[in-house]
């Protein structure tokens, strides 16, 4: 029977959820980013170094810059250029 990558107790059968090539109990299935901690569905998320985020987080940690959060955080302004 396989530990769960976040608690390390046994999955079983009935509470197992597969992502990442791993079996997880559905509440450990939560983001990696830890001002997050959404839990997630099997698919329906990302992955970074083999670790769950959101999709929410994972834009805002390793997409382009200033993406997924909308708003006025949503660009990347340079003060003091002119563009001539």
């Amino acid at each position: 029977m396989p530990n769960c990558p976040n608690c390390q107790k046994p999955v079983y059968f009935a509470e197992r959820v597969s992502s990442l090539g791993k079996d997880w109990h559905r509440p450990c299935l939560k983001c990696a980013n830890k001002a997050c901690g959404k839990t997630l569905s099997a698919g329906s998320h990302s992955e970074h170094e083999g670790k769950p985020y959101c999709n929410r987080c994972y834009g805002a940690l390793f997409g382009p810059k200033g993406y997924g959060h909308g708003g006025t955080e949503s660009h990347t302004f340079l003060q003091g250029t002119t563009g001539n």
